[in-house]
């Protein structure tokens, strides 16, 4: 019997007028990272959840996410 996998969103940001980063805890371990785009229809929102998600093992992979994020925002503000 297949097990079914669940995720625990953690954190969202809006990338997009219509996207957002999801940031999910998965209940077979790890983390996920993907993208969701948000449908308005006729005032009913409905969330899309594109393929090809980011799978990150630990807490570690996490961090060097947020390390590699930070680093690239730096570079950013020093070319401005």
């Amino acid at each position: 019997m297949a097990t079914d996998i669940k995720y625990e969103e953690l954190s969202v940001a809006q990338i997009k007028d219509t996207r957002s980063l999801v940031i999910s805890k998965c209940s077979k371990g790890g983390y996920t990272l993907a993208q969701r785009l948000t449908v308005d229809e006729g005032g009913k929102k409905t969330n899309l959840y594109l393929k090809n998600s980011i799978q990150i093992d630990d807490e570690n992979g996490l961090c060097n996410l947020r390390d590699a994020l930070n680093l690239a925002m730096e570079k950013i503000s020093k070319k401005n």
